[in-house]
């Protein structure tokens, strides 16, 4: 590229473009992590909840265990209720193994018993409404089980290798409080391993949806054994 006498090679002019990207694209992740950190603090000081942090150890080695294939990084923890039975509120970042393009972020809430001992994981996802996505993820999937009424069935998949756990763990409690869900709260997945049940939300909450999210882990939590 010519600039009045002056030639410069096209290289030289995309670098700094690539570099004023990659800076634009930093600060915006900083700006947010911040942003979010800031409205974890807030809710929790508004509901007189325990504002944990970026870490719990006890937490890590629940994910560590359970989910061994997935990297599962918990931050802006909040303890919302217990000992004994805690709840926690938090958001998350998770990617398979290696591989970052896997990635989610979202926000979860745990609700374990004090009893809880490590137990297979079990995975609840809701279909799509197209048929032909449904079933081509059902062919790539190799731990899926075939658990629950038919209607049941007909709005979730269940994950799990181990399918008597699964049909142990998917009682007409678990089916009832997820056919009954009638709120709003768009959530992603459920996970329940032994006596502690996960529900992650990868859309951003609205303000009555907190609430939302939280008891619907707690009615989980309700229908364990």
């Amino acid at each position: 590229m010519r600039i009045g006498k002056l030639e410069f090679p096209p290289e030289l002019l995309i670098m700094p473009a690539l570099v004023l990207i990659a800076a634009v694209l930093i600060l915006w992740s900083c700006y947010y992590h911040y942003r979010q950190k800031g409205e974890m603090r807030t809710l929790a000081e508004s509901r007189g909840w325990n504002f944990l942090g970026k870490d719990l150890p006890e937490l890590r080695r629940w994910f560590a265990e359970v989910d061994a294939g997935r990297k599962w990084t918990p931050s802006n923890i909040i303890q919302v209720e217990g000992p004994p039975e805690k709840v926690y509120l938090f958001n998350y970042w998770s990617h398979s193994g290696q591989s970052r393009g896997s990635s989610e972020e979202g926000t979860a809430c745990l609700a374990e018993r004090p009893d809880s001992q490590t137990a297979e994981l079990v995975r609840i996802d809701p279909r799509t409404p197209l048929a032909p996505l449904n079933e081509l993820e059902e062919k790539l999937l190799v731990d899926i089980v075939q658990v629950g009424g038919p209607e049941f069935r007909g709005k979730f998949m269940v994950r799990c290798r181990r399918p008597d756990i699964a049909a142990a763990t998917i009682t007409s409690g678990v089916q009832e409080v997820l056919l009954r869900q009638t709120s709003s709260l768009n959530w992603h997945q459920v996970m329940i391993a032994g006596r502690r049940v996960l529900v992650t939300v990868t859309l951003p909450l609205k303000p009555e949806e907190w609430d939302e999210l939280i008891g619907m882990t707690k009615r989980l939590r309700a229908t364990l054994p």
